[in-house]
């Protein structure tokens, strides 16, 4: 079987009480049986607090129980799990456990990678000098992958293959390589809907000068408007997306694309970094295409995502003129938190994003 992840997925360490922002707090954290009959054993020390943090959602499932600020109630002081520092990290629950990783798997294939909405997840992808994909084969037999067309993996794993290399085609802009994305899953989107599978591998990723031209501001607007319309986990994600709709509004088209050159030109990392934003969510989103066969939808979801986040650093930074790392992770840790953990937000935004035809996405172009 092939094992992948990217590059800096074994780098990962979690920083703990450290944390500028917690994975405790906001989510509500459903226990298997597995983990509640285990908690049946807690130590005299850590029982009756356990007990008092349970609580049953309005699906009568358990989880933890949330205070009025969000925190789980199991979170100590020092910003660290009450059960894994006073009983040990083997009794976390599965979704604990596991956070920031996830794994799927596509019959001989297993990826694992690293969820953006982790503060020093974020920080490892940007600072990484390019978004790389390990593999190790482990020698074990393949396993079945019933109810997928084999074909349609393959022209999965070629054309994802062959996007991610074209994303390091550092002689075209980043605007530029996306476009060429969204028309080559356009072309194969048209084989998968008449499940000409091999016709997949013939596909090629052209890259060439933007076609879109113009409203480039509009569309960034346009892209505030829907995300902030979705339901949001914390308030401060819809504000955030207003107060950068808000300062796109009071600018003329010269006025934006003095900002834009201004911010490219001052702060130059931004196309490196979002490079990388874009790879991560083309690996991790690129193979979903078997649950549903929306693959157009994803690519385009990966572009506005792109294109979102890029005006999301671009107003941020046009508050004093500097873009700190730390802005920047907070900014891809709330994408991340509230639209592709988010499972109706992230169905709604493919759906939405599939509806948008490549000439109806817009790029900046400064």
């Amino acid at each position: 079987m092939l094992h992948r992840h990217p590059n800096y997925y074994p780098g990962f360490r979690c920083l703990g009480g450290a944390c500028p922002d917690t994975c405790c707090r906001d989510w509500d954290i459903v226990l298997d049986e597995e983990t509640l009959s285990d908690y049946q054993h807690a130590p005299a020390s850590l029982a009756q607090r356990l007990q008092e943090s349970l609580t049953t959602d309005e699906e009568g499932d358990t989880c933890f129980r949330l205070d009025h600020r969000g925190f789980c109630t199991m979170l100590t002081p020092d910003g660290l799990c009450a059960i894994q520092k006073e009983w040990g990290e083997s009794h976390l629950c599965d979704h604990c456990a596991a956070y920031p990783r996830f794994i799927e798997e596509y019959g001989n294939l297993t990826e694992a990678s690293l969820a953006i909405s982790c503060p020093e997840v974020a920080r490892l992808l940007l600072e990484s000098p390019a978004f790389q994909v390990e593999e190790v084969d482990d020698g074990h037999p393949d396993q079945p992958f019933p109810d997928i067309p084999p074909q349609l993996l393959v022209g999965l794993e070629t054309t994802r293959q062959a996007v991610l290399d074209g994303m390091e085609e550092q002689q075209y802009t980043l605007w530029e390589r996306l476009q060429g994305v969204l028309y080559l899953a356009d072309t194969l989107q048209d084989s998968i809907d008449s499940e000409d599978y091999p016709a997949m591998a013939q596909a090629v990723l052209s890259i060439r000068p933007l076609s879109s031209t113009g409203n480039g501001k509009e569309f960034a607007q346009t892209l505030c408007r829907f995300f902030s319309s979705l339901e949001p986990l914390r308030p401060t994600w819809p504000q955030r997306l207003s107060q950068c709709f808000q300062l796109l509004e009071g600018l003329t088209e010269a006025e934006y694309q003095n900002l834009c050159r201004r911010f490219e030109g001052q702060f130059p990392q931004w196309q490196r970094h979002l490079t990388n934003v874009a790879e991560y969510l083309l690996f991790r989103h690129w193979h979903k295409t078997v649950n549903d066969d929306q693959l157009y939808g994803r690519a385009a979801f990966v572009s506005c995502s792109t294109i979102l986040l890029y005006h999301l650093f671009l107003t941020q930074w046009a508050e004093r003129e500097a873009l700190s790392q730390a802005e920047e992770i907070a900014l891809c840790c709330a994408f991340s938190r509230e639209v592709e953990h988010m499972e109706e937000n992230l169905d709604l935004a493919i759906d939405t994003c599939a509806a948008l035809s490549p000439d109806a996405i817009h790029f900046p172009q400064c």
